[in-house]
């Protein structure tokens, strides 16, 4: 499943010819405050008697009712580390995607709009570094409001919990194991050998974690239900139309 957690900036660099697929070796960023309060940590939540596909189930209806989190993590491919950190609250989120040295994007959407922040880098993925150039004079550092429909408008499926959780293949379930402090029940993807989803088997069924196995690369999740203050609109005159830069 690390593919379909990654998918939004694959789509994105797919829809500019840069193929990437699949997820090697690479350090993971940490949750921050772990993945549990000391109350959810209190009683077996009964999932890791389900089927794999219910237990999948139960994890997205925990998201989706939990109404915020955060995610980050990494991956690996052809020597080209990716990496997401988002923090989510409902349909809106804020965050930072890189893709290989020097390729960062940070992403806001609020309210319906989107709107991205890209360095020379991402540009340069996108549309060559000639016209990078050109496009960082052009928005002058402020973010570039994104059409709901366009080339990179699949960075900001990161928000969506059936998008995020969806497996490529037939799931299976797995061992019962632990990430940090937290007892998960494992769920293997046919699609994706080298991911598994591991979801919390007390308190509140979340997933815990993307990845190969339940330490190391791949993407953790964090502070469900928290308040993050700091996903709001920008400033109008901060903002750049797209369809103005003849993206």
């Amino acid at each position: 499943m690390t593919k379909i957690a990654f998918r939004a900036g694959l789509a994105a660099l797919a829809a500019a010819g840069m193929l990437l697929s699949g997820c090697g070796g690479s350090d993971s960023t940490e949750p921050k405050g772990g993945t549990t309060t000391a109350a959810q940590a209190a009683a077996d939540n009964g999932v890791a008697a389900l089927t794999a596909d219910e237990i999948l189930a139960k994890a997205k209806e925990a998201l989706t009712k939990v109404g915020s989190f955060h995610m980050a993590g990494s991956a690996t491919t052809d020597g080209e580390t990716m990496s997401l950190d988002f923090k989510v609250s409902g349909k809106d989120f804020a965050g930072k995607m890189s893709m290989g040295k020097d390729a960062d994007v940070e992403i806001l959407s609020v309210g319906g709009k989107q709107y991205m922040k890209p360095s020379e880098g991402f540009w340069a993925m996108l549309a060559g570094p000639e016209q990078a150039k050109t496009m960082v004079t052009a928005t002058g550092g402020k973010w570039v409001l994104v059409p709901a429909k366009d080339s990179v408008s699949g960075l900001f499926a990161a928000a969506d919990v059936n998008e995020l959780l969806k497996p490529t293949g037939a799931l299976s379930k797995g061992e019962a194991t632990k990430v940090g402090e937290q007892a998960v029940i494992t769920l293997k993807d046919a699609g994706d050998a080298e991911s598994q989803l591991f979801v919390a088997t007390t308190g509140e069924p979340y997933p815990v974690r993307i990845g190969p196995s339940a330490t190391g690369e791949g993407i953790t999740f964090s502070e469900f239900g928290a308040k993050f203050d700091g996903i709001a609109a920008p400033a109008a005159d901060q903002v750049v139309d797209q369809a103005s830069l003849g993206k």
